[in-house]
């Protein structure tokens, strides 16, 4: 239950990292995007007036070439350049007299310019743009003086309609909402393979992290079974059999050895390992003999299985079997021991546990795997309940075979 209550906190920080990397995303995107889309449309409206006043500056200069031309010639003449001339919707020319002479609209040529007139004595250039209402509606224009020999002779004005300003602005807004989507497509997409990355990396560590808390655990077992080693040695040297207690030194220094290595040799899992030495230790503690089978072997490329799953799975089983064998019956046996094994193949598994106790009665076979069924009393019966739903949610199966008088070996067998 503690390795659950780990997973499910663990999982509850992925999904915390995951939504804050979620929205962090999005919302450095979008400030981007919408800066960018401010400081564009500010250069813009800049690049308007600019156009606006290039546009108008070489409207004039050509204008001072066609003063000879007849109002006609005038009139073909200005309207090829304003089919030249995308950046510009209007273009007026108002003589002396406020009279039109031309208009981009022909019908307003030669009627009388009743707009606001231009005062070029504030504008020494000779040129300025603002915003205005005309005859077209609402409107950018820039005023350029017309001069005859240092002589005023009216003015021209060079318009863009704000509708065309405005759609201008409707496509530059629509361009940074589309590149915007796929900016933000486009790095959910890298923060997801990014995010999986991680993800494997976390619970690497969190595996490693169970395999340390294992580790201590197995220390703790390891240490109480030591002390008890040493007052065997200090009780063999207190009566004077020095070449025994040299012997035994050396039996469980070798067996200690061996067994570590076996572990470590057959089970490629740290979480695993840990879990075992530490089993191993506790059944040193219970005065059972903990027997590694020979040909076991854990290949952790063989089977796709987290490794919460089975450290819960396997240590259920082996308490299950140590308990067991923890009964004044059984207590009382000389060959108390546990006999473990793990194999795997690609896409199978097959873990066995195998107890010398007294059995499980027929009578009671059939309600090992209930939900609170238990033999030692109140508050107990849920490890080979949690065990069996844990086994069955990972599409495999749990079975036993019991004796008794002779002991019980559970079964779990994995397809993936």
């Amino acid at each position: 239950m503690k390795i659950k209550n780990n997973k499910n906190k663990l999982e509850s920080i992925r999904k915390e990292i995951k939504k804050t990397q979620l929205i962090l995303v999005a919302a450095t995107t979008l400030l981007l995007s919408f800066g960018g889309l401010f400081l564009n449309i500010k250069s813009n409206d800049k690049a308007f007036n600019q156009d606006l006043q290039n546009t108008s500056d070489l409207i004039t200069r050509l204008y001072s070439f066609t003063k000879d031309y007849s109002q006609q010639d005038l009139c073909d003449y200005m309207d090829s350049i304003v089919e030249e001339l995308p950046g510009v919707d209007v273009i007026s020319i108002v003589d002396i007299n406020n009279n039109r002479i031309y208009h981009t609209h022909h019908e307003l040529i030669n009627t009388q310019y009743d707009g606001k007139h231009p005062d070029f004595n504030c504008h020494k250039l000779g040129y300025y743009t603002e915003n205005d209402i005309g005859p077209s509606g609402p409107q950018r224009r820039t005023y350029s003086a017309i001069y005859d020999d240092g002589i005023y002779e009216g003015f021209i004005m060079t318009i863009r309609l704000q509708t065309s300003i405005k759609s201008v602005t409707i496509r530059t807004v629509g361009l940074f909402l589309i590149v915007t989507i796929i900016a933000i497509v486009i790095e959910l997409f890298l923060s997801r393979v990014l995010f999986r990355k991680i993800k494997k990396e976390f619970y690497t560590f969190a595996e490693d992290f169970e395999g340390t808390k294992f580790l201590v655990d197995s220390m703790r077992a390891n240490n109480h079974d030591f002390t008890n080693k040493l007052h065997v040695i200090l009780g063999l040297i207190q009566i004077g059999e020095y070449d025994r207690a040299v012997s035994y030194i050396e039996n469980i220094s070798i067996i200690q050895k061996e067994t570590v290595s076996r572990v470590m040799h057959a089970v490629d899992n740290p979480s695993f390992s840990a879990l075992l030495i530490g089993k191993i230790a506790r059944a040193s503690e219970c005065n059972v003999k903990f027997i590694l089978k020979e040909d076991m072997v854990f290949n952790s490329d063989d089977i796709d299985l987290p490794s919460e799953a089975l450290v819960t799975i396997t240590g259920n089983l082996i308490d299950n079997a140590l308990d067991a064998m923890n009964t004044s019956e059984v207590m009382s046996k000389n060959d108390r021991s546990l006999i473990f094994g793990v194999y795997t193949q690609p896409g199978q598994l097959l873990i066995t546990v195998q107890d010398t106790g007294n059995g499980i009665p027929d009578k009671i076979k059939d309600k090992v795997f209930e939900n609170g069924f238990s033999t030692k009393g109140s508050g107990r019966g849920v490890g080979l309940y949690h065990t069996k739903q844990l086994v069955e949610s990972l599409g495999g199966s749990i079975s036993f075979e019991s004796q008794n008088g002779k002991g019980t070996c559970f079964m779990v067998s994995l397809k993936r």
